[in-house]
């Protein structure tokens, strides 16, 4: 058997399931459930109301009564087919109630008089405060005190004009506090509603994001990993030692972020232990410090440590002081340009505190975010338009275990200059005496890049530029690749764009996420200058959402691929994207300089317009024999080297066999239509040797000059 307990909440999901409409929030649908037992219960209690006064209150009353069942009725019939816009029902419920209890308050002969309906009427306003337009509420409690106010005024005043004055002015004074202290307390709590909503949804995004930038942190190393026991398979005398290497930094990374992680689920459940030990945290420090020089060197860093005094006797966690200097080090060495310089430096001040500061010459923050880098998954915007890469965990958790040792951080920034953060600490000497052991190696990323070694060029192979701020990365990348491409590499973006602007590569993969210039700056700046806008994009990246393949795809990049990668669809990428330049270069070779002239410029592409503005410079000057590529090259602004990569990238020949060739095929097409002899030809064509241009002539059609009208 159900209890009443349980009929009453079959009852209300019963109600629940008739009112709702796909799509209907919570609130929406208890504004319906409220609207529509205010209605339905208020149809007995008129109909009892309206047999027991009978008569004895007038017909007026009656007919009012029957109007004020018709107005909860009608609207629940309606109700039953068109169940939107609950807001309307309830302005149309609430007037009913004003407006119907006012007349009886009129027929009653006032205020005074009419007890039940003046209070009836009050439920009007008070029920519309329960809705979210505020502003109806108090438009309906107007109308509500002005109605009650005119039916007793309507009426002749009564000769006890103090007990009027006295119930007039009381009612007024009343229903006005009652209604404007249940708006401010609703207004209040509503408010509060909104603001946990939107603290929720926040808490929300956040979490999303964290969980996505974790993923993505986690690809990168997963890459690397999956692809270097592919390696150490089917190369085991080649890989195994290096790759077991690899595969060790990249799993301490995956355990470095996974630490990370627990720990700030730690530290927001308060339950982050602290373990002081007392001892010289300046000779720790040191350790800590050396631990990275090798990681400087990579970028020819200088790393300084400055100490004073040289021994510092304190309590701290070792631990945490680890995380604390490992976090900045490493983030002042990843965003430093190479040659650049970091300097830890500390000091005791004010007696009883330590200063501990990391001083960079890295691309800085701006202004407008300094206050925000401390936030849990920020991450900073540099002066290129670039995020700073990572989880938004590092300098977050920084500060968290700061605050743990009761201390404090700060940073200072200028753009292009560089950054300082500095933590102070209180100085203690309550814990108990410990000898540390000397430190394990610190597990830290290898970024900047990787030196590809020198190899001597084979005959036609294809120079291919990997931009990678990863070392590891960029070493398996230089594994997969180096049997078939010349390899090129830089450590981030700003480098890949001057060395490809300077090699002028075949192709380029690159990293999206990387200091100094992300992958996106980089294509789109590539994309953009006539010197590389024909160089095929692969993006590698971890971040493989909708927004990153349209924004990459928005840059220009040909080819968009997630870590981790597969290999053979890697060379298949490749290899179609080199097929497709090879079509390309048939299509520039073949093309008359007619094709390209019917053309608007406007919808010329950066080759085609390329080739439109050679054509037209050579053109110009086919008579002159002294133009040549040196000429070209200055017309063009290219460097010899560019403008070589570049025709031979579009074209594949030289820049002279081209000039050469057009020239003689605009010889044949004098020969063909005017009536010009040999030898003008062969000036006009900027050949003045009648027998080297004879030569060429020949050896470009297969029959002489001579013969050409033949």
């Amino acid at each position: 058997m159900y209890s009443f307990r349980d009929s009453i909440r079959k009852s209300g999901d019963r109600l629940t399931a008739y009112v709702s409409l796909p799509g209907d929030t919570l609130e929406v649908v208890l504004n319906k459930k409220i609207w529509w037992l205010l209605n339905l219960s208020s149809i007995p209690i008129l109909l009892l109301a309206s047999f027991l006064l009978g008569f004895h209150a007038g017909p007026a009353i009656v007919y009012l009564n029957i109007i004020f069942i018709l107005s909860s009725i009608i609207p629940l019939i309606v109700f039953n087919f068109y169940k939107k816009h609950i807001e309307n029902y309830a302005l149309f419920t609430q007037l009913s109630m004003v407006v119907i209890t006012s007349i009886k308050v009129y027929y009653m002969d006032g205020m005074v008089h009419a007890g039940t309906p003046l209070f009836v009427g009050l439920l009007g306003p008070v029920y519309a405060m329960t809705l979210p337009s505020k502003k109806r509420a108090v438009f309906v409690f107007v109308l509500y005190a002005s109605a009650m106010i005119a039916a007793t005024l309507l009426n002749p005043i009564e000769s006890e004009v103090n007990i009027f004055s006295m119930y007039f002015l009381g009612f007024l004074i009343s229903v006005t506090f009652i209604f404007f202290t249940l708006y401010y307390f609703t207004t209040r709590l509503e408010e509060a509603k909104r603001s946990e909503k939107k603290q929720m949804q926040e808490l929300d995004d956040l979490k999303t994001k964290l969980y996505t930038h974790i993923a993505h942190e986690f690809r990168t190393p997963l890459s690397i990993i999956t692809g270097m026991v592919d390696q150490m398979k089917n190369n085991p005398s080649e890989w195994m030692d290096e790759g077991h290497s690899i595969i060790k930094r990249n799993s301490n990374k995956l355990i470095d972020l996974t630490n990370k992680l627990l720990d700030l689920s730690k530290l927001e459940a308060n339950a982050m232990p602290v373990n002081f030990v007392q001892d010289d945290i300046a000779l720790y420090t040191r350790y800590l410090v050396e631990s990275f020089h090798s990681l400087a060197q990579i970028k020819n860093i200088g790393l300084r440590l400055a100490i004073d005094p040289k021994e510092i006797l304190m309590d701290f966690d070792p631990d945490k002081i680890r995380d604390i200097v490992s976090n900045l080090i490493s983030n002042a060495i990843k965003f430093t340009p190479y040659g650049g310089s970091v300097r830890i430096a500390l000091r005791i001040i004010d007696q009883n505190k330590l200063e501990l500061s990391v001083k960079d010459t890295g691309i800085g923050i701006p202004r407008e975010q300094l206050s925000s880098i401390f936030d849990r998954y920020f991450q900073a915007k540099n002066h290129l338009e670039t995020l700073r890469e990572g989880t938004g965990l590092g300098l977050a958790l920084t500060k968290e275990l700061v605050k743990l040792h009761q201390g404090t951080i700060r940073v200072r920034s200028i753009l292009n200059k560089g950054s300082e953060f500095a933590i102070e600490l209180p100085i203690t000497n309550k814990a108990k005496m410990v000898q540390l052991p000397v430190l394990d190696e610190i597990s830290f990323d290898k970024t900047g890049g990787f030196d590809s070694p020198k190899t001597p060029k084979k005959d036609n192979q294809l120079k291919l530029l990997i931009v990678e701020d990863n070392a590891d990365v960029a070493r398996y990348l230089y594994s997969l690749l180096s049997n078939n491409y010349l390899i090129e590499t830089a450590g981030n973006g700003f480098e890949g764009l001057s060395k490809a602007i300077e090699v002028i590569p075949d192709l380029i993969i690159s990293d999206v996420m990387m200091p100094v210039m992300d992958g996106f700056t980089l294509c789109k700046q590539l994309k953009e200058d006539i010197r590389t806008s024909h160089i095929p994009i692969v993006l590698l990246t971890a971040r493989f959402d909708l927004d990153s393949r349209l924004e990459g795809l928005k840059t220009g990049a040909d080819v968009f691929l997630a870590k981790p990668f597969n290999n053979d669809e890697l060379f298949i990428r490749i290899e179609k994207l080199i097929a497709l330049r090879k079509k390309l270069q048939t299509r520039y070779k073949l093309l008359e300089p007619a094709e390209i002239n019917t053309k608007n410029r406007s919808q010329l592409s950066k080759e085609d317009l390329f080739m439109y503005e050679v054509r037209k410079v050579l053109e110009q000057n086919l008579s002159n024999e002294d133009f040549g590529i040196q000429q070209l090259c200055r017309t063009m602004a290219m460097s010899r080297a560019q403008l070589y990569r570049k025709f031979s990238a579009l074209t594949d020949t030289t820049v002279y066999g081209f000039i050469r060739s057009l020239r003689l095929k605009k010889a044949k097409e004098l020969l063909l239509t005017t009536n010009l002899n040999i030898t003008e030809v062969a000036y006009d064509t900027g050949f003045k040797n009648l027998a080297h241009f004879s030569r060429v002539y020949t050896k470009e059609f297969g029959y002489a000059p001579s013969k050409t009208k033949i």
